[in-house]
């Protein structure tokens, strides 16, 4: 049965009061690289939502008062201190013209590569992100979100970065095999998509988004080399981020060991990284100090099957290495998975209360 969610909330009192309008202070100080009274926590929470709300994923992915009403119970149930907007990593290329194939509670993706040919890349076109596709859907849950909860929780926009969405179009295998032998259609592809995710985020801003979060599974190393990532994904992320001008935050996510590529990461000029469980936290804050926010890194695998007394012990060392300086978000190092125990999502916030009091 489906949560008249905004209702069992207003009724509860878990919207309004100092905790949920705290919620958002603690985001926005961190995103500031500043203390306020603790460590914020915000995992990267979307299937688990729309579970939890009692919707099947392919209505979260295509109807924004849906994906508004899980993220809002989520966060009034379990404390967390943002919001997200994110469904998919094909939502930009199904605007562009792709074609995306719905699962019935897994997540669209795309149903065969788009682009072979450099004729392919001029058949696409930079959508309107109020008219095209499901852009339109993270808009307006970007407008019901700010309009419902922003005064309570920060509201995270969400967007595919340009390797990611190129990588998309031509196709996960077919992107490596690209790289080396073709590399002028994936460049040409590169400047299209770039303009894509450009004129997205400005709507996402436009719309009220707090943050962006700049997705880049693709680039992880375990996917492509850092050498790659320098010539093909870096440039790109760098020219999104310049084009927004300094009005919102990034916080860049790439998946796995992100280790090799932590400093082209930083050059991108994001202002968050988001790094997974294989990411050592305390060797990032050394080499960077609190110039650079991280978010992350606690395990979703641990999250799913770990005890609760585990799951207490890795925030806490997570906290320890990089929590302390204010530019820190306890948060998970890839998305939550959807079966995740809810007692571990309490622990996550209980150990932020805990171990990242600031002094």
């Amino acid at each position: 049965m489906k949560h008249d969610v905004l209702s069992e909330l207003s009724a509860s009192g878990s919207l309004g009061g100092d905790q949920v309008t705290n919620s958002r202070e603690r985001v926005l100080k961190a995103l500031a690289l500043q203390k306020s009274d603790r460590v914020p926590v915000v995992p990267f929470i979307i299937t688990f939502a729309a579970k939890y709300a009692g919707f099947k994923f392919i209505e979260y992915a295509k109807d924004s008062n849906i994906l508004a009403k899980s993220q809002i119970a989520m966060a009034g149930r379990f404390r967390i201190d943002a919001v997200y907007v994110d469904s998919d990593p094909v939502i930009e290329i199904e605007a562009m013209g792709a074609e995306v194939k719905y699962p019935k509670d897994e997540s669209p993706m795309a149903s065969r590569p788009t682009v072979k040919t450099l004729d392919d890349v001029k058949s696409l076109k930079v959508p309107d992100p109020e008219r095209d596709g499901r852009l339109p859907v993270w808009l307006d849950a970007i407008r019901i979100l700010k309009e419902q909860v922003g005064d309570d929780f920060a509201v995270f926009g969400s967007l595919n970065a340009p390797f990611q969405a190129a990588a998309q179009l031509l196709g996960l295998t077919e992107t490596c095999m690209y790289l080396y032998r073709n590399p002028g259609l994936v460049y040409e592809l590169l400047e299209l998509t770039t303009e894509t995710i450009v004129t997205f985020m400005k709507s996402e801003i436009e719309a009220g988004a707090d943050a962006i979060v700049l997705g880049d599974a693709i680039s992880s190393p375990t996917v492509i080399s850092p050498k790659h990532f320098e010539l093909f994904s870096m440039p790109y992320i760098r020219e999104v981020i310049r084009r927004a001008g300094g009005k919102a935050p990034f916080i860049l996510h790439i998946c796995g060991d992100a280790t090799p590529i932590i400093d082209k990461m930083v050059e991108t000029g994001t202002r968050y990284l988001e790094v997974d469980s294989y990411v050592d936290l305390s060797q990032v804050r050394r080499k960077h100090g609190d110039s650079i926010g991280i978010i992350g890194n606690i395990s979703p695998t641990l999250l799913l099957t770990g005890t609760a007394e585990a799951v207490e012990e890795s925030c806490r060392k997570a906290i320890e290495a990089a929590g302390l300086t204010g530019a820190y978000i306890l948060g998970s190092g890839c998305e939550l998975p959807r079966n995740t125990p809810h007692i571990n999502l309490d622990t996550m916030v209980k150990a932020a209360e805990r171990y990242g009091r600031y002094t």
